[in-house]
């Protein structure tokens, strides 16, 4: 399964299924899903879109892809991607020289929006030798951070010694501090919780053995998953806009409600004893004060 969601506003943009066979860095699923990602944007949002990738995705197919903008020749037009990158001998090797000449930098995103304690970043783009065919601008970031116990058993040698973690990823992004580029790119973990609500509506209960009968599934839950994300964006407000599905239907979808007609009127009767009855007569308000879609 491969899905693309909106960052800014937590919609899932698309969502495909593929046998068990496709690997993760296939370039042509992974630029198909973006572009059905694209088209679902409004025509004035696909000028400028960064396109933000873990490294189970990286391809050099898809990095030149959006770098060229999928394909367009409008100067108006500028992807970035910040897609992670391998860490192999070559990059090691970079840090190591990071490491011996002080070349590491603080990074952001602390808890009191400062630097964050013994995490540094550092370029690295002019260590690795020669990077050809890559597209303009292209640059590699190195993150060093604490060796956290759980992944001691995947670190090498070195990174034991030194008893940190590196990692690194690769953006296009032309101008902009290091720690900042950095921060941006992190902010893809956002997804994970995006994929766990999803999973809580049902996307991972693929009913079939059939391709067939689970994309039709995979359809419902999305567009399931698409009206609670806008409802919560466009009704609710402080902890409910962040409310996890679960709580969501334990506080207004399932409420023991009445619908009653009378006086050529439909009425909603909601129990008075209900602990958030505010919340949800706040959010039929606010529904109603939206402009109708012309």
């Amino acid at each position: 399964m491969f899905v693309a969601t909106c960052d800014n506003a937590g919609e899932q943009l698309a969502a495909t299924l593929h046998p068990g066979n496709v690997s993760a860095n296939d370039a042509e699923v992974n630029i198909d899903i973006l572009t059905r990602a694209v088209a679902q944007l409004p025509w004035w949002r696909r000028q400028k879109i960064l396109f933000r990738v873990d490294g189970a995705g990286f391809s050099h197919q898809m990095i030149d892809w959006i770098a060229s903008a999928g394909g367009r020749q409008s100067p108006t037009f500028r992807w970035e991607y910040s897609v992670g990158w391998a860490f192999t001998a070559r990059e090691q090797a970079a840090v190591e020289i990071c490491d011996q000449q002080g070349l590491w930098q603080p990074a952001g995103g602390g808890p009191d929006g400062g630097v964050r304690e013994r995490v540094f970043v550092a370029d690295i783009t002019a260590l690795l030798g020669d990077l050809p065919g890559w597209p303009p601008h292209h640059r590699v970031i190195a993150r060093k951070e604490p060796l956290h116990p759980r992944y001691v058993k995947d670190a090498s040698a070195y990174e034991i010694e030194q008893e940190a973690r590196y990692q690194t990823f690769a953006t296009n992004h032309r101008r902009g501090q290091i720690a900042h580029l950095d921060g941006r790119h992190r902010k893809h973990a956002r997804v994970e919780p995006r994929i766990r609500e999803q999973k809580a509506s049902g996307i991972g209960l693929l009913p079939s053995r059939e391709l067939n009968v689970n994309a039709a599934w995979l359809t419902a839950t999305t567009l399931a998953a698409d009206l609670r994300c806008w409802f919560q964006l466009l009704a609710l407000d402080g902890e409910m806009a962040r409310a996890t599905p679960k709580t969501l239907r334990y506080r207004v979808l399932h409420v023991p409600a009445r619908l009653v007609r009378g006086q050529r009127k439909r009425r909603l009767k909601l129990p008075d004893t209900w602990p958030w009855v505010d919340i949800i007569i706040r959010a039929f308000r606010r529904i109603l004060a939206l402009p109708h879609p012309t």
